[in-house]
């Protein structure tokens, strides 16, 4: 009997050249096993140079998974899925993509990267940032000096964090494609996964059949710059949806004065709270103005946590701070979704040193977040390495690869607006706008309406119309009421 492995590359050759994975590529992956079940999906590692320029000194493993086609038709092209953040480990959604019943993986091989950074892939956490012991620690600024510094005195035994930027990480997906033996990719990125796709695009356009960008960024997107400005302008559609349901209107008529008068009195001084924990122990908790709009903020990513929104604000407008601390775990945690370290290295190497004080000062006038994230990102980034950037990265992508743009009309972070500046510089591009989206679909009805648009995409890129019909069906659900 043939071991698996063989079979499947034997298996893959003989029926699709396309696709056909040498022996250099597969056979150094193994059977893996992906949420407790057994499956034929392939895990390990490629050995790739951390400084690519000098290739000399460090290699850093890089954590791939390829979970095959179930449908092993000639032709059909395989997803590599890129995550966002920056620093979120694509290997997450293993479990998602390896799904039977979810159709991506039905007639394209689905390979998923941990790029150099994240999960297994020499991860650039930051325990100094990321673990917080107490419910107190929850609500500090988002980046102490210290604990930046300790993190990057941490990270800088072991790497070399100037080599963590999106151009680089582009370059480790190219060699990855070839190792595999992939004549042609196509892309899927999410949120910053978009950015790295549109760079892997300017970089190897002949690698690429098609793309699909979901909530996309900007090259020159100077994050953090526009977070407050977009947030707010999502905050202000939510109120006016609020008032525009019978239910939400009726229980918050006056939300936006209850919110602009809980900023005025958390700008003038903290809240304290006497709040009473699992444990039936009262302990006293201090609240920022800027602890508050910046969970406030983070609700807006999804639909299902935008309609909690109004309860929060008018419990708290009424002193109670129950709904909102209930948003925050009591006990230690750490929280290692995002690699805050890789997020640094990104971020204050192709965003935060070209953002103006002026324009930042500008951008923020007026707005619930003011200029805070921005001076927290470069209070962080004046402690931290810069790498170099190639001298047309902030530019915008123009390529001929089919794309697909997909953006929710009421996103607080990837506004519809950037997704149109991306289309206008990619011919026949197709842009998609789901209006009750915010930054991700969770919690919308028929989530699998944009599913079927993306793969029917991904089946025929040059087709000149997608049937878009069932987006009137994707409904977000209920305000809290109580």
């Amino acid at each position: 009997m043939l071991k698996p492995a063989l079979f499947y590359l034997l298996f893959l050759v003989s029926c699709n050249t396309k696709r056909s994975i040498p022996t250099t590529g597969l056979s150094e992956l193994k059977r893996c096993s992906i949420d407790g079940s057994v499956d034929s999906v392939y895990c390990g590692f490629r050995s790739v140079w951390e400084n690519r320029s000098t290739r000399s000194g460090r290699k850093l493993e890089l954590y791939v998974t390829v979970i095959p086609a179930l449908n092993r038709e000639p032709g059909n092209t395989p997803i590599f899925y890129l995550e966002g953040g920056p620093g979120v480990a694509a290997s997450k959604n293993a479990g998602f993509f390896a799904d039977k019943s979810i159709p991506y993986r039905k007639d394209h091989d689905i390979v998923l990267i941990d790029i150099r950074g994240t999960g297994k892939s020499n991860p650039l956490n930051c325990y100094s940032l990321q673990f917080d012991a107490t419910l107190q620690d929850q609500l500090s600024e988002m980046y102490p000096i210290d604990a930046v510094k300790s993190c990057y005195d941490s990270l800088s035994k072991r790497a070399d964090l100037t080599q963590y930027t999106t151009s680089i990480i582009a370059q480790d997906i190219e060699e990855i494609r070839e190792w595999l033996g992939y004549k042609k990719i196509q892309l899927f990125g999410l949120s910053y996964g978009t950015k790295l796709a549109q760079e892997y695009m300017r970089r190897f356009p002949d690698a690429v059949e098609s793309a699909v960008l979901m909530s996309p960024v900007v090259m020159n997107s100077k994050m953090p710059l526009h977070h407050a400005a977009f947030a707010h302008a999502a905050l202000r559609q939510l109120f006016a949806d609020c008032k525009t349901d019978l239910l939400c209107a009726t229980k918050f008529p006056a939300i936006e004065m209850e919110f602009q008068k809980l900023m005025e009195r958390g700008r003038e001084q903290p809240f304290v709270v006497e709040h009473t924990f699992l444990d039936s122990t009262r302990k006293q908790v201090i609240i920022t103005w800027d602890a508050f709009q910046s969970k406030i903020r983070s609700l807006l990513y999804m639909p299902v946590k935008q309609r909690v929104v109004p309860h929060i604000i008018h419990q708290a407008y009424n002193n109670n701070w129950r709904p909102f601390l209930q948003l925050f775990k009591e006990s230690p945690t750490y929280d290692n979704f995002i690699a805050d370290g890789l997020y640094l290295c990104i971020t204050c190497s192709e965003d935060v040193p070209f953002i103006d004080t002026n324009e930042s000062i500008s951008e923020s006038l007026a707005t619930f977040g003011g200029t805070y994230r921005v001076d927290q990102q470069r209070t962080a980034c004046a402690h931290w390495a810069r790498g170099g950037i190639p001298t047309d990265f902030l530019q915008p992508v123009t390529t001929a690869v089919s794309t697909l743009i997909v953006v929710g009309g009421k996103d607080p972070v990837t506004p519809v607006k950037w997704a149109t500046a991306i289309a206008t510089k990619i011919p026949g591009a197709k842009l998609i706008v789901i209006p009750e989206m915010a930054h991700t679909f969770d919690g919308l009805n028929n989530e699998t309406c944009i599913d079927n648009i993306v793969l029917a995409f991904l089946r025929d890129p040059q087709q000149a119309q997608l049937d878009t019909s069932c987006l009137v069906s994707m409904k977000p659900p209920r305000f809290k009421i109580e």
